[in-house]
């Protein structure tokens, strides 16, 4: 028993470094309308000169690069990925899924259309990261390939996001061997640990509020403010 407590210590201390991995990523994060301004002007490169546009997207200096925003393409007749991750490149897309069996590749190449967009929730890593987040692409149809730009949702605490990262914290950083009891109880640890966690940062955010109110720290209607929220 103790053997088995001292071996997950260290997976409490995880929930504490997920908790700022999610807060910096929030601020190194490309938002909905951001990508959607940056496809836009991936749309008018590709159109002015496709080739260029192409090495261009991949081009850390090209102008195309926004913190995790990128911009992606593929051919729309053979599925090629033509622009995007290094790790991707020279893949079809059609065989691209997430770890939930969504075959958001075969979504995007079977729907695309020109001229227009559409969108795509699914699951993929940010860049130089093999964990997968929540993540919604924009994707526009441009004669013979389609380029698309996403962002990535990292900012709902709870979120199916978080669950694989608790996972790959268990599984890969502390060597656990999935399904197992340790592994088992390392991913609990971590749900009750980032749990209250975002309780007390809730607590924190409503206590501030209330005291920019007016109301005083100490006070009956300090405490009624915070239990009901400063909206009431």
């Amino acid at each position: 028993m103790n053997f088995r407590m001292e071996s997950l210590i260290p997976a409490a201390t995880l929930a504490g470094a997920l908790v700022f991995g999610c807060a910096a990523s929030a601020q190194q994060s490309g938002t909905a309308d951001e990508a959607k301004a940056l496809l836009a002007r991936a749309a008018a490169a590709v159109k002015a000169d496709k080739a260029s546009a192409l090495a261009r997207f991949d081009d850390p200096r090209g102008g195309f690069k926004d913190r995790d925003l990128y911009v992606f393409c593929f051919d729309r007749r053979y599925g090629t990925i033509l622009a995007g991750q290094p790790r991707t490149k020279g893949k079809d897309v059609r065989t691209y899924t997430d770890p939930s069996g969504k075959s958001f590749g075969q979504e995007m190449f079977a729907n695309v259309n020109e001229g227009g967009v559409i969108t795509v929730d699914y699951m993929f890593p940010k860049p130089n990261s093999d964990v997968p987040v929540d993540k919604e692409s924009f994707v526009e149809g441009l004669g013979d390939v389609a380029c698309g730009v996403g962002y990535y949702k990292t900012s709902a605490p709870g979120d199916l996001s978080r669950k694989v990262r608790e996972q790959h914290a268990c599984a890969v950083v502390m060597g656990l061997q999935q399904w197992g009891s340790l592994y088992n109880t390392c991913v609990g640890i971590l749900e009750n640990t980032l749990f209250e966690l975002d309780r007390a940062q809730l607590i924190s955010t409503e206590q501030n509020a209330c005291t920019r109110l007016g109301f005083r720290p100490g006070t009956p209607s300090f405490a009624a403010c915070v239990a009901n929220g400063p909206g009431f």
